[in-house]
């Protein structure tokens, strides 16, 4: 990525076909021990299905790489309208565990099984080896991008949720605005879990209640994936290094490209 942008002079983006759509850096986060958060560097979202309206939004912001952690049964579902010049990667950070789109398909799965398979989803974010592995590729990806990128799941939730935290926490963005910026997504995606509850009402109200816990956006997970980090590796920089095997100048790098002093 090249240098720092000017934060002040990066407007808020605001898109109609895709939910959840913001800034990694919120309005330009606090930073310990000082400076604020880099904004206009990553952006999250959804799944990218953007209209033509929002597709010019995409390329007028000058996006150069957009990267998709979905498994490749979502992606052929749904899969991304890419601005023009933008790379496409495409990173399956799920690591061939189940996706938790396609839990219900499993009639006996109930509320307790998916409340355990959020629990554990969360913690494999930072002991699976192979987890590691595809999230490190995902954030340098996400590293190597010329100009703005975007990072994005099927909900953009848990996923990216997790990179964005990475993200945050790397460029030194306190852990309670962490946590706080993650529950935003009941925000900004109010329509988006509407449209799910009322499809699951009407095509299959038996698998509801599982449903729910599935598109929730409980504090208690991220929390689950933190205290994982702190034990495992300390911090954020150690999880990318001696984790997911990014190499050292690539961390430094990224990390001042998220800092604006």
């Amino acid at each position: 990525m090249s240098g720092n942008v000017n934060d002040r002079a990066v407007p808020d983006v605001r898109l109609t076909s895709v939910h959840n759509f913001r800034d990694v850096a919120g309005p330009g986060y606090a930073l310990v021990p000082d400076g604020t958060m880099s904004r206009g560097v990553v952006y999250r979202s959804t799944a990218l299905a953007v209209g033509e309206e929002d597709l010019d939004v995409l390329e007028r912001l000058g996006v150069t790489a957009v990267v998709d952690l979905r498994t490749e049964d979502e992606i052929a579902k749904q899969p991304d309208v890419v601005p023009a010049g933008a790379d496409y990667v495409a990173v399956d950070v799920l690591a061939g565990h189940t996706s938790a789109a396609t839990l219900t398909t499993f009639d006996d799965f109930g509320v307790e099984d998916a409340r355990r398979e959020m629990a554990l989803t969360y913690e494999r974010f930072v002991l699976g080896d192979d987890e590691r592995a595809a999230f490190g590729r995902a954030v340098h990806a996400l590293a190597a991008s010329s100009g703005p990128a975007i990072v994005h799941c099927t909900a953009g939730k848990d996923r990216t949720g997790w990179v964005s935290a990475v993200l945050q926490l790397l460029a030194g963005v306190r852990e309670e605005d962490v946590l706080a910026d993650y529950l935003l997504t009941r925000t900004h995606s109010v329509d988006f879990v509407s449209a799910i509850r009322s499809f699951v009402e009407a095509e299959m109200p038996e698998h509801l209640a599982v449903i729910e816990v599935l598109i929730g956006v409980e504090e208690e997970y991220l929390r689950r994936s933190l205290d994982h980090l702190t034990r495992e590796f300390g911090d954020a920089r150690r999880y990318l290094v001696e984790g997911t095997g990014l190499e050292e100048p690539v961390v430094e790098a990224l990390t001042e490209r998220l800092r604006r002093r």
